[in-house]
Formats: C-alpha cells, sequence, structure tokens
C-alpha cells in the first residue's frame, strides 16, 4: 500500500515539475534547472519504487 502511495506521488511530482518546465528558455535558466532536477529525481524514485514491487512479487512467486 504505502509503495502504490509513493509511486502516485512519484508521477504527480513529475507532472508538476513538467509543467513548471518552460520550453521557450534554454537549459541554463535557474527555474529549468530546478524542474529538470526535480524530474529526474523524481524519476529514479520511481524506479527504485518499481523495483521494490518487482522483487516483493518474486519472492512471493518463489515461497510459494
Amino acid at each position: 500500500m504505502l509503495k502504490k502511495i509513493g509511486f502516485l506521488l512519484c508521477i504527480i511530482v513529475i507532472v508538476i515539475n513538467l509543467l513548471n518546465y518552460n520550453f521557450d528558455l534554454d537549459f541554463s535558466e535557474n527555474d529549468n534547472k530546478i524542474s529538470l532536477i526535480g524530474v529526474l529525481a523524481s524519476l529514479c524514485a520511481l524506479v527504485l519504487i518499481l523495483i521494490s514491487m518487482i522483487s516483493e512479487k518474486i519472492s512471493k512467486k518463489i515461497k510459494d
């Protein structure tokens, strides 16, 4: 349950940062840097949560 909540929060943060990103400006602008860092950090957290969910499913199948 907690992993699903974290998964949803990561997706929400990614969407918020993508909406905050200004595609007309360069990457060097401070607001764009912060948005890109937020997206990358959320994607890393999302991958870690997915790995944890998959490993939990695998361990359940091995025990059964």
